[in-house]
């Protein structure tokens, strides 16, 4: 049997140009949503704060659905685009406005697009600093767009404290990929996502992360703001089939969300973001 994948959204809107393009992430979320309710499913939502903000009711569906929250930055812009001081005050601002609108304190946070990278080592002691208990913005990999190869692939924490679920990847030939989420989801073969998941080690969380855009197959094309053409096309590709690989993906079981499998998490290793060393559990303290 398959293990339980537990089911993540980024809540954002990649409009390049609000005032030209539609804003169709509430109604789509709206959609995912009733499907999740109808199979029973509980999962984590990490929303950039500026567009919760705009959007009130939806988020305290979120919650009342018995999904959790966690913040995806105030506007999704990368980490290593703004800087330390601006980070800290932004995911400040992202976390109020979500815990205000849970009526109970967020702590889990999610980076855009992965930019939790070696360039951005201030990330978990100011994420630790604002009262964060967990992430999951390391995608122990390259990518196109961010990655951080040779990170650990299994839960972690920094030593700041702060406690990391990395993505979910696997090895296709020389090629490291997180199978779980985003265009991989939505292009590989289904035999190859099972075997993602029954290869991973025990120790791995496995979670998928998608988008309310990739549910989305009636949004007119554009150019991501910070993704070239190439990287803007491949968020348009099979997404009348994103929510049918989701569903089988979370089929027979779906896993827990986050914030309750990082509360039953023992001992981890801790990882210096500075050094890149990993210290067994054992020397945690």
């Amino acid at each position: 049997m398959d293990r339980p994948v537990s089911f993540t959204l980024d809540f954002e809107d990649l409009r390049t140009d609000p005032t030209v393009q539609e804003e169709r992430v509430g109604i789509v979320t709206d959609r995912i949503l009733d499907r999740l309710r109808e199979l029973g499913i509980r999962g984590t939502f990490f929303c950039v704060g500026e567009l919760a903000s705009r959007h009130p009711d939806l988020i305290r569906r979120v919650v009342a659905d018995g999904h959790e929250l966690g913040v995806h930055g105030l506007h999704h812009i990368p980490n290593d685009l703004l800087g330390a001081e601006r980070f800290r005050s932004d995911n400040r601002e992202a976390k109020t406005i979500l815990s205000e609108l849970a009526g109970t304190e967020v702590t889990l946070y999610r980076a855009p697009q992965y930019s939790l990278i070696p360039s951005t080592p201030w990330v978990p002691e100011i994420l630790s600093e604002l009262g964060f208990i967990a992430s999951s913005s390391v995608l122990p990999a390259r990518s196109p767009l961010y990655g951080w190869p040779g990170a650990p692939s299994n839960p972690f924490r920094w030593s700041s404290g702060l406690i990391e679920l990395p993505s979910p990847v696997m090895k296709l030939g020389p090629v490291v990929v997180p199978f779980l989420g985003g265009t991989y989801l939505r292009l590989l073969p289904a035999a190859l996502r099972r075997r993602g998941v029954r290869s991973a080690d025990a120790e791995t969380v496995l979670w998928t992360y998608c988008h309310p855009w990739e549910f989305d197959p009636d949004e007119k094309f554009y150019v991501y703001e910070h993704g070239g053409w190439l990287v803007s096309r491949s968020g348009w590709w099979n997404r009348k089939g994103m929510l049918k690989r989701v569903e089988a993906t979370m089929s027979p079981v779906a896993g827990k969300p986050l914030g309750e499998i990082v509360a039953s998490l023992g001992d981890l290793p801790t990882f210096d973001p500075l050094t890149s060393e990993l210290t067994p559990a054992s020397g945690h303290l």
